[in-house]
């Protein structure tokens, strides 16, 4: 056997920890998890961010885990935030697609809204006084035209005769 250089794959770059290589590979890292989250919000699958990205499914799994371990929100008030973030980028896609004649896009469009108002505290708070002040009476029971058989068991559970 002859040792040459042909017979070993290439040994992959050395890192660079200058301040300035540190400094650029968070970056990279930084934009790489700002793709990943922004393609999870727009409903892409982990699968295709993993090819998109060229890492194995399993690893792409790992990542996101990470991810959102570390972009958990911490209080409500960041939970709320990160709510109505999503709830805002799912209303302009539905907005843009009611805009379009997509005439489904209408229903979904109300319901985001409705989220949104209910996110913002606005949930119900029209509506209660406007069906207060404009409340019609109930309506009259109707008279029953035949009343309803007594279907009651005797004691051993059987019907009686």
């Amino acid at each position: 056997m002859t040792d040459s250089v042909s017979d070993h794959p290439p040994s992959p770059p050395r890192r660079d920890r200058s301040f300035a290589g540190r400094r650029k590979a968070r970056a990279a890292k930084g934009a790489r998890e700002r793709r990943i989250v922004n393609l999870l919000n727009a409903g892409v699958s982990v699968a295709e961010i993993a090819q998109s990205e060229r890492v194995t499914h399993r690893r792409m799994r790992m990542m996101v885990g990470e991810i959102l371990a570390r972009r958990a929100p911490q209080s409500p008030a960041e939970f709320l935030a990160l709510q109505v973030s999503r709830l805002s980028e799912a209303l302009l896609v539905s907005y843009g697609a009611m805009g379009n004649g997509n005439l489904e896009a209408v229903d979904r469009v109300v319901k985001i809204v409705r989220e949104l108002d209910r996110y913002h505290g606005f949930a119900g708070v029209g509506r209660t006084v406007r069906m207060e002040q404009g409340r019609l009476a109930a309506p009259a029971p109707l008279p029953l035209a035949l009343a309803v058989p007594d279907l009651s068991l005797e004691g051993n559970g059987a019907a009686s005769d």
